[in-house]
């Protein structure tokens, strides 16, 4: 093996290691105070499920305004399969933003954590 090939084994294995983290743990402050966390993640959830519900209307509204026949025949199963997911990354997106404002930080993912999932 030359010395080329370790350098790129070995930086594939540190990369491939940080992959590998723990468990996120609770935030100290959720555990010492859980009235607080519990009380302003309920307040967020109702915020989020008010806009997505919002956002879900207009969003049907316009898909119907453009819909073509085939849509209309039951046929946009695909179209459907990618709003619902996302629908699910914005959600995750603005409870996480909604807890960081209410003083909740958010643990940070790396950033091919952000891409896949």
């Amino acid at each position: 093996m030359t010395v080329r090939n370790m350098t790129v084994a070995a930086i594939l294995v540190g990369v491939l290691a940080g992959g590998c983290q723990q468990p996120a743990q609770p935030d100290q402050r959720a555990v010492e105070n859980p009235e607080k966390y519990s009380r302003d993640r309920s307040l967020c959830q109702g915020q989020v499920d008010e806009y997505m519900q919002n956002r879900r209307r207009v969003d049907d509204a316009s898909a119907g305004t453009f819909a073509n026949d085939s849509d209309r025949a039951g046929r946009d199963g695909l179209s459907n399969q990618m709003a619902n997911y996302s629908d699910s990354r914005n959600a995750d997106k603005f409870m996480a933003s909604c807890m960081e404002a209410r003083g909740w930080p958010q643990p940070q993912k790396a950033w091919w954590q952000k891409i896949g999932g």
